[in-house]
């Protein structure tokens, strides 16, 4: 992925017109370049300037459902964007309700391996919420990464802070108020919005969860969805 430069404003924004608004955010707006990149212009009132080695500085930490910034936008000399790989997917902002919690438990197995990868890079996750966290075929992917940072605390700290980030700021997309009520009824997951334990290990709220709801309406509870339409909070 190569940078891409820009003689004034008025060239960027023409190129700018031509492509897919995607979304936008307090540091700027997305769009869909060809070849599934993607142009987040950094012109938001919550972006502060950043440096090259800044932006670039997860360039080559390979961990597909991590995405970091590859290229940069310029205007002259003027970085004003960056390039990063398209994800397909929704953004939990959409609601992942309907989706079994089978198949979320899997997904969560999963983004816990790979952020123990990512921390044992010394990467610390920051700014996560739910336009910046996609889910796509089993997988979840964390984009928007520019604010995340290095620093020199031991591996496991950083991982249990990094799921506990994660968690701890998605997890009312995840589950509707009717479904937190019923979590804070089961004695192991009571107090699960306080437990850095349980944070850090998502599936096992998951597991618990659906082993408490097939227990309570004595049939096997598939979804989100269905468990709070059947639930009577």
């Amino acid at each position: 992925m190569e940078d891409l430069h820009f003689e004034n404003k008025d060239s960027l924004e023409r190129y700018i017109k031509r492509l897919e608004f995607i979304n936008s955010g307090s540091e700027g707006y997305c769009y869909k370049m060809p070849n599934k990149i993607v142009l987040k212009h950094l012109c938001g009132v919550a972006y502060e300037p950043k440096t090259k080695e800044e932006l670039l500085q997860f360039k080559d930490i390979v961990i597909k459902n991590y995405i970091f910034a590859q290229a940069l936008v310029y205007i002259k000399d003027e970085i004003i964007g960056i390039l990063m790989p398209f994800v397909v997917g929704r953004t939990l902002e959409n609601g992942v309700y309907s989706i079994q919690i089978k198949t979320l438990i899997k997904a969560f197995d999963d983004l816990v391996e790979v952020t123990k990868k990512l921390s044992s890079y010394g990467v610390n996750v920051f700014d996560v919420c739910d336009i910046n966290m996609m889910y796509n075929r089993g997988k979840f992917y964390l984009i928007d990464t520019i604010n995340y940072y290095k620093s020199d605390d031991k591996e496991e700290l950083i991982f249990k802070e990094n799921m506990f980030r994660i968690f701890v700021n998605i997890y009312k997309e995840l589950f509707t108020r009717k479904v937190i009520k019923f979590l804070k009824t089961i004695p192991e997951t009571k107090n699960f919005e306080k437990d850095i334990d349980l944070m850090m290990n998502p599936s096992i709220i998951f597991q618990i969860l659906q082993t408490k709801l097939n227990e309570y309406f004595d049939c096997e509870i598939k979804t989100v969805a269905e468990a709070s339409k059947k639930l009577k909070y």
